[in-house]
Formats: structure tokens, sequence, C-alpha cells
């Protein structure tokens, strides 16, 4: 059966997002993030598209691209086929390493275009990684705000530009509208927060079970499939012990 044609945006807009297989990591190593980051940057200097937000999470990213020389499809047929065969042979894997497609929702106007990047942006702090946006590496947040002094990755002057023509007034109306709470869901995106929360029942119910030392940590991971830096998150363990006592 042909995979359904996915509809066409009329600004050339799309939210992307794209999982882990298994909703398994992605990136294992903040240089799996950087890699992952310059091959954005090199085919977008290609004239390919532009690229207005993202985000890169251990399973999972966000990407708001802007069509340019090529359609979606290719942009991230390209970019998936560069990243996976680089993740393949540093970790001697073979097979994919994505689920499925890539997910993407039209953006056919400034409102829903400014409402997904303050959702990309605050992904991290969703997931109870930071306590706010700027205190996370692998987003174009800091972007926006000119306070990266590697890397530049993203397009920020579209956004920016709504916000109004003066840059230094435009960051201030950028910084004001993140603030503001976004209950809006996205590409059905599994909430990581709904996750770590159910992680946590589990926590306790395993204690009030009298399940207690490395016995709990193991049956909590064994429940629940979650990454080294979750059970960290949720238990308050150092990542480092939790490795060695899952070994």
């Amino acid at each position: 059966m042909s995979r359904q044609k996915r509809d066409r945006s009329s600004t050339g807009v799309y939210h992307i997002m794209l999982r882990g297989i298994n909703r398994g990591d992605i990136f294992l190593e903040d240089d799996d993030k950087a890699v992952f980051l310059n091959i954005l940057l090199q085919k977008k200097s290609k004239g390919e598209y532009a690229l207005h937000a993202y985000c890169l999470m251990d399973n999972h990213l966000h990407l708001l691209i802007e069509e340019k020389e090529d359609d979606i499809a290719r942009i991230m047929k390209r970019i998936g086929i560069t990243y996976v065969s680089y993740f393949n042979k540093k970790y001697q894997r073979i097979g994919p390493l994505f689920q499925d497609r890539y997910k993407s929702e039209k953006v056919e106007n400034d409102g829903y275009l400014l409402t997904a990047m303050r959702y990309i942006h605050n992904n991290p702090v969703a997931a109870g990684l930071v306590k706010n946006q700027g205190a996370y590496k692998w987003s174009s947040y800091n972007e926006y705000l000119k306070q990266r002094k590697s890397l530049m990755v993203a397009d920020t002057a579209l956004i920016l530009g709504i916000f109004g023509s003066d840059v230094k007034y435009a960051q201030e109306g950028f910084l004001e509208f993140m603030k503001q709470k976004d209950d809006v869901r996205y590409l059905d995106d599994y909430n990581e927060t709904d996750e770590l929360e159910q992680g946590k029942r589990i926590w306790q119910k395993l204690s009030l079970e009298k399940i207690e030392g490395e016995i709990r940590l193991r049956e909590l991971r064994e429940r629940t499939g979650l990454s080294i830096r979750k059970l960290s998150i949720i238990t308050g363990i150092n990542k480092d012990k939790i490795s060695r006592i899952l070994k």
C-alpha cells in the first residue's frame, strides 16, 4: 500500500518532529547533537531550506523548517540519511534509527508559527531537564537572544520581525511571548512530562511495596524501559551510579 501524500503548506513552512525507533535515543552523546546541527547547517547553506527553530532531545527532535530550493520530503530524507549513516558507523549498528517517517504539520499563519516556536523551545523545560529555556544548550532559543558564542544555525529574522523591526525591541517581545503559557500539544507528540510522572508513581509504588535499594531501581527500569537520564530525574540518583547498578 502506498503512503498517503502529505498536504502542502501554502507558506512552505512546516513543524517537523522525528523520534527514535521504539522511542529509543537518537543522540547518545553531546557530540551526536553537534554533528546533527552541522548537518542542518550544511544542508541549509546549500539553499535547500530556512530553519526558524529547533530543539534536539535525546530521543526526538523538533524543527521549524521553510522550504526554499527543495520540497520538505527530500529535505528530510537527505538530513535523515546523512545522520543515520554517521550514527550507524559510529556505534557499529545497522538498520533504521527513526520511527516511521517524520511527522509534520503545516504552518499557515504567524499565530501558529509563534506558538510552534514556543512549544519547540519549551520541550526541555516540560521534560524537567532545565528550569528555563535559556539553560538548554541544544535548542535555538539563545540564538534568538544572540547569546550563543558557538554555532549559529537558526534563521531568526522572520520570527523576530513579527515582534518588531528594532532588534532589541523584538527580542524583548520574544522574551515576553516565551513567558506565556501554552497548553497546545503538537503532532500528537507523546508528552515526556507524562512519562516522567508515570515513572515517579511507579517509583513511589515500589517503595510502598517494601521494594528498596538496587532491586527497586532495577524493577523501575524493567517496568518502564526508561533511559538512565530519565531514571536519574525520577530517583535523584546520579547517572553514573545508575549505570553501575544496571550493568
